[in-house]
């Protein structure tokens, strides 16, 4: 929360907080509502398309639990690093499925749903050549994590040189059961054809961001530039591996609302805004379903999500 404080104030602080603090006050808050919809549908949807990808490692989990714990996990998310395998986490507990497997699941889905956001930035890049290399780099990363679990010879590659290294060597069973489960979910046609969801979610996410755009600015921003700055601030956020993004991402939609032709200090106040939505909408709905899937499953406990969940972040980190 400290580290959240300091780089949002220090962003404002690098424009004109008088400005930012004016334009904040002009703000269409009634447009702020289907925003804090829009946002909400995202997270459902989520919950929605991974209930089809734990249906497909063996998890025999109904659809209402399957949403009810991704949405427990967004609060951690949306505060840590990897905080997305405190799902998989609350899954293995209540499914009975290998972690090791629901971790798949996680990383197909974040997978799937980037790749969608990456291509919806693209007309704009292809229109303005705007961030062009950040939006291919992005592309090749996906593209490159998506060969290195595809390509036996390559994994097979990437496997020596873990098992030599003195970190990774330690994680080979969890490397090689991960690689295992996202090959046979990436080549399982029926769980991939709920990846709609996953294009869905991108729609809700970029919509809401529009709309936030326009409560702000009162217009000129079109749905396409919401999209490009969505999607590179996303993965600049992702990138960064600091806690929740903030810092990362708020910069990187300053920069790239000024590119589309955003006053700086609109630009400002749109990124506070939108850390303010997305982080408050996933904790405050996050304590809402862990409540109640606790309620359901009374084994879920945080001790035993925060015991696991380290050696879970030093596993994903060794794939």
């Amino acid at each position: 929360m400290l580290l959240a404080v300091v780089a949002v104030g220090g962003i404002v602080v690098a424009t004109n907080p008088a400005e930012v603090a004016s334009t904040l006050r002009r703000t269409e808050v009634p447009l702020l509502l289907p925003v804090l919809l829009l946002s909400v549908l995202a997270l459902l949807a989520q919950g929605m398309r991974w209930h089809f990808l734990l249906g497909a490692v063996g998890a025999r989990l109904p659809m209402r639990d399957s949403v009810l714990l991704s949405v427990s996990g967004q609060g951690i998310t949306a505060l840590l690093p990897l905080g997305d395998l405190t799902r998989a986490i609350f899954a293995s507990e209540v499914g009975g499925v290998a972690f090791a497997d629901v971790v798949a699941t996680v990383t197909v889905q974040e997978l799937t749903f980037t790749l969608f956001l990456l291509v919806s930035a693209g007309p704009v890049v292809l229109e303005r050549h705007q961030a062009a290399g950040a939006e291919i780099a992005a592309l090749v990363g996906v593209a490159v994590i998506a060969v290195i679990l595809l390509v036996p010879p390559v994994f097979r590659q990437v496997h020596r040189v873990a098992a030599h290294t003195p970190v990774l060597r330690r994680h080979i069973a969890e490397i090689d059961e991960l690689q295992h489960e996202t090959v046979l979910l990436l080549h399982h046609r029926r769980s991939m054809a709920w990846s709609l969801l996953d294009l869905l979610r991108v729609i809700l996410s970029i919509t809401a961001f529009w709309l936030l755009v326009r409560a702000v600015t009162g217009g000129g921003t079109g749905w396409a530039s919401a999209a490009f700055v969505l999607a590179l601030s996303y993965v600049g956020g992702a990138v960064s591996l600091i806690p929740g993004g903030v810092g990362a991402n708020e910069a990187s939609v300053v920069g790239l609302l000024y590119l589309v032709g955003v006053h700086p200090a609109a630009a400002a106040a749109i990124a506070v805004l939108q850390r303010t939505v997305s982080s408050g909408t996933a904790i405050a709905c996050a304590l809402v379903a862990y409540a109640l899937a606790r309620r359901r499953h009374p084994e879920l406990s945080s001790l035993t999500a925060i015991r696991r969940g380290g050696d879970a972040a030093r596993a994903l980190r060794a794939g």
